[in-house]
């Protein structure tokens, strides 16, 4: 059932803030900024504030609001110094008469790409103002965590950790740069606080779990805001850039509390009313309620409207992607001051508590947690039995040394808030099950997904650097093993993104696999990469390390050599006898190695000095008959004892052009296509691609065009590749060699989990033949695409079918349809990975073709299964299985697989079913009363004429033979009666779903 959050404000707040009754499960922040102090980042020094002397004139700016704080005078250009620097990470200096306040902060974004600010006098877009935002901690404290944001003249932020909150920010009405910091617990303002919670009358969205998500602890999406500013705060405020600098600093503020608890939000749009808005109602709800009325749409996920009216909080629970846009939206009265002092952190407080129910948490004293409905917390309850939610016990009340998260109630009691707590982890766990399972929503920075781009370098024969896209994770996890081997050696606490693997055999087929840590949570596994070592290399040509004993080579040559010691060099020697085009190239390096083309007493023609392990290449025209000398050697010392350089080496008539330019495009895990370079003289060419760095040459020949697609290859596997024209004669002079790697094999081709489930839905089912009835199938009725996307579902892998697969009869014809979700183990409400099967008659779920088993992308683990049909209530099984490539059988068609909650499926005869009649597809099997089955099969046959039938792939086809009867033999109707028990019609039968 939908909620609709009221919290009413009278006066400013005063926080104790201390920390949470639930485990601290967040500090991302601080976790990253150890991470990067770990590997040596450099954090710029900076002071932006001078301590003001206390008098009695500067006293009496804050006197009335706090019991004690520190007034600092703020260097304005400074302020604007900072934010036109480039630096990211900053050391930041609050003075203080009781000790210096040290700051390491981050600078972020907090606007989309797309941002736009707009104002309402014009409805035009308006510049926004120069601005750094930052985020970090305290030096020093991981229990931690601060947002700042630094105008061009003030500076806004929230300090927060175990002792509560500090605020800093200007005085109001202020024009001399005056700042104030104080603590919170120094407020003298009063905690005097309405709040009030009311149903709605609107059944939205059903509320998520009740447990924390562990192994989800991130979003891997971000939830896009667009904020609404009230025209009371314009006039507070007095400008546009003084609104705007207002308004984003506390979007920062919000946004940081987020991101300790690895949730991704972002500012897309900033609507100013800088003339009178149109929002006059004097409750909470009445203004969300005007919001949604003036409001239509809005460049965002989600809405909220912030104004100065002393009417708390209001928001709708657990609307993401609703398709009404009224329902994504939040309203949040705010306070800008108390008595000339900023009071930032009430502010963030409301707007953050709010937007945390538009995400899927309820309160934490509601009776919706602990996974038996009982509270985290009592704070609200304690303060006031009219803020009870639900009848459970009243839960504890943490003590002001312990205290409540984001979403409690605990400012009314002597409790407190406290930011470093976050939203706690069962609140934490909804809004992340809630934003990764939003399919509007797309994925923005640091989530906690799996490293990609994964790749061997270096590659040699007892060693190679394994490398990864880094995606701002706190460390790595890396596995790797011969690929004939079924045991991994794990490596843990990898803070890069690069890893020196040693130790290996020479030619030998190895993989290696990567997860990220993210603080509290780990990625799955990627996909695993494999690279083959080197063979030994031969270098036969030694000694060869001076001109005098250069070794003699004929050409075309291609050869292999070591560099192998930091003073080792190679000299090689060789004859033209015409004049030629000389054509050498050098790839293949364990380091920064450089070639030069010298003449016979050593005098440089020509040199390549690529940087680091880049490939190297000569092409000398024009060159005189004679002998000629080609020198390679490390750069300042550069050399490895292991990998081998491959050299390349050909001196060409100038009648016969060599190709170049080789380039590789359009890499697949089986192909690429190979382009070349003609030097302008068209006719055929011959192609020779291998295994690197030895294999045999495949020739193609002849290839007319400069461009030539291969197929066949091998996944996750090195290729070298040349290039010849063909001359007169057949003369044949190759390029140099070109290199690409091929992406590993996909999952859809090899699946890291597959499941051989089994299930019988309960509408088609025959129990004499113990088979489902393919009547949709032999109707031509089921879709070729897969029907859950369009009712919410985010489905992965493959959607469609074919008619062959349609066609096929017996029993394994297709029946319809089903999803099959992954869930987590400690965590049932977590949906892991959610893939469309097909059911055939016999109760098997196959994958697509109609043939194989389901397969999915995640890590082999334990996972429990939940099946759902589009007209059945869903169900899950009690307990876990080990799943992983090969492929488990899970029958669900049997009473001895256990399946989560009671009466979750129909007994007929010795077979378990899926309850049939979910015609709304909702949680429960209704056939009288609101939102009951039984209308929409009326509905469907027009609603009148009850003797009426239509045929269709229909929600009403509650039997699934493709006709909808509401009377008569094989009617639709009587499945929903007996199921509820066929004597009282008001009974209902309850999907057993967490």
């Amino acid at each position: 059932m939908m909620r609709i959050f009221l919290l009413s404000l009278s006066a400013a707040l005063v926080f104790s803030n201390s920390y949470s009754q639930e485990a601290h499960h967040g500090g991302l922040v601080a976790k990253r900024i150890e991470l990067l102090t770990a590997k040596g980042t450099r954090f710029v020094p900076v002071d932006l504030f001078k301590v003001v002397p206390s008098s009695s004139s500067t006293d009496a700016l804050w006197k009335d609001a706090c019991k004690a704080a520190t007034l600092l005078q703020l260097d304005a250009t400074k302020c604007t110094e900072l934010i036109a620097e480039v630096d990211a990470f900053i050391r930041l200096t609050l003075p203080s008469p009781t000790g210096n306040v040290v700051l390491e902060l981050e600078r972020i974004d907090i606007t989309t790409d797309d941002f736009s600010l707009i104002a309402a006098s014009t409805g035009r877009r308006v510049e926004l103002a120069k601005a750094a935002h930052y985020r970090g901690m305290i030096a020093g404290d991981p229990n931690s965590v601060v947002a700042l944001s630094v105008f061009e003249e003030q500076v806004m932020g929230i300090i927060s950790n175990g002792s509560g909150e500090r605020v800093l920010g200007p005085l109001e009405n202020d024009r001399t740069g005056f700042h104030i910091l104080y603590h919170e617990d120094d407020l003298l303002g009063i905690n005097n606080t309405m709040c009030g919670t009311t149903e709605a009358t609107h059944s939205v969205v059903s509320d998520h779990g009740t447990d924390p998500v562990p192994d989800a602890s991130r979003t891997t999406k971000c939830v896009r805001y667009y904020w609404e500013v009230g025209y009371d705060i314009y006039q507070n405020k007095g400008s546009l850039a003084a609104t705007t600098s207002f308004i984003t600093g506390l979007f920062n503020q919000s946004a940081t509390l987020f991101a300790n608890d690895g949730i991704d939000v972002t500012l897309s749009e900033v609507f100013v009313w800088d003339v009178a808005s149109p929002y006059g109602q004097t409750t909470s709800n009445g203004r969300l309620n005007q919001f949604g009325v003036t409001r239509t749409s809005f460049n965002g996920d989600m809405a909220h409207l912030i104004d100065l009216g002393s009417y708390g909080g209001v928001a709708w629970l657990n609307t993401l992607c609703n398709a009404q846009t009224r329902y994504r939206m939040a309203y949040s009265g705010i306070y800008s001051s108390y008595s000339n002092v900023p009071t930032y952190s009430w502010s963030v407080e409301v707007v953050t508590h709010e937007q945390g129910h538009s995400l899927g948490s309820q309160h934490t004293h509601a009776c919706s947690w602990n996974g038996n409905n009982t509270a985290i917390d009592g704070c609200g309850p304690t303060y006031g039995s009219q803020y009870s939610e639900g009848s459970c016990p009243i839960g504890p009340v943490p003590t002001s040394a312990v205290g409540g998260t984001i979403m409690s109630y605990c400012h009314l009691v002597s409790a407190g808030i406290k930011f470093v707590n976050g939203f706690g982890p069962q609140p934490t766990g909804r809004i992340v099950t809630a934003v990764n399972g939003a399919s509007c929503l797309t994925v923005c920075g640091n989530s906690c997904d799996a490293p990609g781009s994964l790749f061997a370098a270096g590659v040699s024969a007892t060693a190679a650097t394994l490398t990864w896209a880094a995606i701002g994770a706190t460390t790595y996890t890396l596995q790797w093993k011969p690929t004939s081997s079924g045991t991994w050696t794990t490596v843990t606490g990898i803070a890069g993104n690069t890893y020196p693997l040693t130790g290996l055999t020479a030619t030998t087929s190895y993989d290696f696999r990567v997860l990220s840590v993210c603080g509290g949570t780990n990625s799955g596994y990627s996909a695993t990469y494999t690279f083959i070592s080197a063979t030994p290399c031969p270098d036969n040509l030694e000694p060869n390390n001076s001109i005098t004993t250069a070794g003699a080579i004929v050409l075309p040559r291609e050869l292999n050599a070591l560099i192998a010691t930091a003073v080792d060099v190679d000299y090689y020697s060789f004859t033209t006898t015409v004049t030629s085009d000389i054509y050498i190239t050098l790839s293949g390096l364990a380091g920064d190695y450089d070639l030069y083309l010298r003449n016979s007493s050593g005098t440089q023609l020509a040199y390549s000095q690529a940087s680091g392990t880049s490939s190297e290449s000569i092409n000398y025209p024009n060159a005189a008959p004679g002998n000629y000398i080609i020198h390679v050697f490390g750069y300042n010392g550069a050399f490895s004892a292991d990998q081998c350089y491959l050299l390349y080496a050909n001196a060409v008539a100038q009648s016969c052009p060599v190709p170049s330019d080789l380039n590789a495009d359009s890499i697949t895990y089986n192909g690429a296509l190979l382009e070349w370079g003609s030097n302008g003289v068209l006719g055929e060419f011959s192609l020779q691609y291998r295994v690197a760095p030895q294999g045999n040459w495949t020739t193609v020949a002849p290839v007319t065009q400069t461009s030539y697609s291969v197929t066949g290859l091998l996944p996750s596997t090195a290729y070298n590749f040349r290039v010849a024209k063909i001359c007169a004669g057949g003369q044949l002079t190759y390029s140099g060699i070109g290199n690409f790697v091929t992406l590993a094999l996909p999952c859809e081709l090899a699946p890291t989990v597959v499941v051989a489930a089994k299930v019988f839905l309960d509408g088609p089912y025959n129990s004499s033949t113990q088979l489902m009835n393919d009547g949709l199938r032999t109707n031509g009725l089921i879709p070729t695409t897969q029907p859950y996307s369009q009712l919410g579902y985010t489905v992965l892998g493959a959607l469609t079918t074919t008619s062959a697969v349609l066609a096929v009869s017996g029993n394994n014809a297709i029946v319809d349809w089903v999803l099959v979700e992954l869930r987590g183990t400690s965590s049932p409400y977590a949906v892991v990975e959610t893939r469309a099967g097909l059911l055939q008659r016999d109760g098997d779920i196959v994958a697509v073709n109609g043939t194989s088993a389901l397969g999915f992308c995640v890590n082999p683990g334990n996972y429990r299964i939940a099946i759902r049909h589009r007209n059945h209530l869903a169900c899950m099984s009690g307990s876990s299985f080990a799943l992983s490539s090969t492929a488990t059988s899970i029958d669900l068609t049997t009473s001895t697989t256990i399946t989560y909650g009671t009466n979750a499926r129909k007994i007929s005869g010795n077979k378990m079913l899926l309850w049939a009649g979910n015609t709304e597809p909702d949680q429960e099997l209704l056939y009288t009363g609101q939102n009951n089955d039984r209308d929409l099969i009326l509905l469907t046959i027009g609603g009148i004429t009850p003797t009426n039938s239509v045929t269709g792939y229909l929600l009403a086809d509650v039997n699934l033979d493709g006709t909808v009867l509401y009377t008569g033999q094989n009617n639709d109707r009587d499945i929903i009666l007996t199921n509820i028990g066929g004597v009282v019609p008001t009974a209902t039968v309850l999907e057993q779903m967490p």
